[in-house]
Order: structure tokens, then sequence, then C-alpha cells
């Protein structure tokens, strides 16, 4: 369900510097304001006039007690302000949902497929699934150029304690098309009731003909899809 035209105050608790080229915004939790592992929220300032992509999906997971979104340095005029928030800075949301099925279901084997920052929404998911202590299956592949992994620590520790889940680091400066194609191919291990993919436009859309040819029903997938910005 995607809920429009709201206009929800947020106050910024802390803007974290992840790695060089990421950064996550932390921000007091609404009272009230629920929401599922794997929505997003659009996100304005008090002057609408800054420009740029103002969805995020929520790197922050239901069971945690802030929300945050996680993103790409930019140069956006949005971006620019955004990765320069302060603590106690005020925002608001404007709309926020879930309007493809972007969720993990109960008691089905899953395959998430992240292409870089699309790892946030599967933070989310897998942070979830470590505090409500889930048994489901699911199977992340997290594809990015180099090898700094977003929330890697994370992972791997929550990894530990969630026997079901599995998780492959795939680094793909040095991977032609073909040849990642080859590797998911490789490391699937066995057909799953969803596929989730999450990411920039071109990996999804790759990652998505992928998966059609090799016989995944297209009612199968969920797709996530960062855009350009």
């Amino acid at each position: 369900m995607v809920h429009k035209d709201a206009q929800i105050e947020l106050t910024v608790k802390q803007l974290r510097q992840d790695q060089s080229e990421y950064k996550t915004v932390i921000f007091e939790r609404p009272v009230n304001f629920i929401y599922e592992a794997g929505d997003w929220i659009d996100v304005d300032f008090a002057d609408t006039s800054y420009r740029g992509g103002k969805t995020y999906t929520l790197s922050s997971s239901p069971s945690e007690g802030g929300l945050a979104i996680s993103f790409r340095v930019g140069v956006s005029p949005f971006k620019k302000k955004l990765q320069t928030v302060q603590a106690g800075e005020k925002m608001y949301i404007s709309a926020y949902g879930n309007d493809y099925g972007f969720h993990l279901k109960d008691n089905r084997t899953s395959v998430l497929i992240a292409g870089g920052i699309g790892i946030a929404p599967f933070r989310s998911m897998l942070k979830e699934m470590y505090d409500t202590r889930s048994n489901d299956e699911v199977q992340l592949m997290y594809l990015n150029k180099t090898q700094d992994f977003l929330f890697k620590q994370e992972l791997d520790d929550w990894r530990q304690r969630l026997p079901n889940v599995s998780i492959e680091y795939i680094m793909t400066q040095e991977l032609k098309r073909k040849e990642r194609k080859k590797l998911l191919l490789s490391l699937i291990k066995d057909a799953a009731h969803n596929y989730y993919i999450a990411g920039p436009r071109g990996m999804v859309q790759d990652t998505l003909s992928f998966l059609r040819e090799t016989g995944v029903a297209a009612k199968d997938i969920r797709i996530d899809d960062f855009g350009s910005y």
C-alpha cells in the first residue's frame, strides 16, 4: 500500500559516514509510524526547491527504534543537502509504502540479489529476521565493484545466528557481464519461491533478464530499481 500526500515530521538523529561513498541518515522514529522491511519513503526539506531523487528504501528494520536511509553520495542539489544534515534538523515524509510487493514472505525460500547500495532493503529484511529469530531460508548475493561491502560486519554477525541464511560477496570490478551471469547461476543453490533484485537500474534490468532466461517466472520476481541518482 502507498500513502501519498503525507506530512510526517522527521527529526535527524545522526548522519553517519559508512564508507567513503556511502552515508546513512538516522531519524527519530515518528510516533505510531508503522512500516515493513522493504518499504520506501519520500523525504523532503521544508525548502522544496532542492532538486534530485527523494525516494529512499529504508535500510532500518521495523524491529529497530529509529528510521534510517542509506545512500551513495551524489552531486544533485538534494543529495548535497542531505549529506550535510545536522542532528536536530527537521525533514518530513511526503509519501511512503510499497507498491511492488517487495516484502519477504514467511515460510518461503528467497534469493536476494543486491547491487551496491541496493543492499539497503536487504539490510532491513535480514535485521528483522535476526531480531525475530526467523528460520526462513534466504540466500543473499551481494554484488559490489570493490571489496568495500556496505554493512558487511553486521551481515556476517547476523548470518552466524541465522542457520538458514547464506551470503555470497561478489566483487564485479573485473567481471564481464557474461562472467557475472555465469557466476550467479553457479551460486544460486536451488529454485526458490521468490527472487528479489535491488540496485542501480542497469544492474536490476540485467539481472531480471538473466533470471527470466533461466526459467524463473515473472510472478516470482520482485525488483527495487534505485534509478540513477
